[in-house]
């Protein structure tokens, strides 16, 4: 654990962040001590290792967005489906109620017609049989 870092730094960088530092953790801080050229007992050795358990912190963030992101959009594409599969519920429901209501109509509509035409074809034949009663009245009469 200790390449180049000793063990007690990397130990209390592993107490600040409650667990071990990654490979990548450990590099970083030695390129910082090297650069800066920082002692073990240096004040600002300190301050480096919380700047670099913040830095962990907000690598975590971008993940854990991202997990949170796709829980919210599957459960907005659930509700979405959800709502689209009631909409055309509705709307076959809407389609249904106005065939059968434009169907109604239709059948009204014929009916009257035949109706009509059925009243005049007997008043028709009313009005051929009264012709024809007053035709054979006069033929008949003496």
């Amino acid at each position: 654990m200790a390449d180049g870092m000793e063990a007690e730094e990397a130990t209390g960088f592993e107490k600040l962040i409650g667990r071990t530092a990654t490979e990548t953790e450990r590099r970083q801080l030695r390129r910082v001590k090297e650069v800066l050229g920082l002692r073990d007992n240096d004040a600002l050795w300190l301050v480096i290792f919380a700047l670099q358990y913040y830095d962990s912190l907000y690598r975590q963030f971008p993940k854990a967005i991202a997990t949170e992101a796709s829980a919210i959009l599957a459960r907005t594409r659930e509700t979405a489906d959800a709502q689209m599969r009631a909409g055309v519920e509705q709307a076959k429901a809407d389609l249904a109620r106005a065939v059968a209501l434009a169907a109604q109509d239709v059948a009204r509509d014929v009916a009257r017609r035949q109706t009509t035409q059925w009243l005049i074809y007997g008043m028709t034949v009313g009005a051929a049989l009264v012709v024809t009663g007053i035709a054979i009245g006069r033929a008949l009469a003496p």
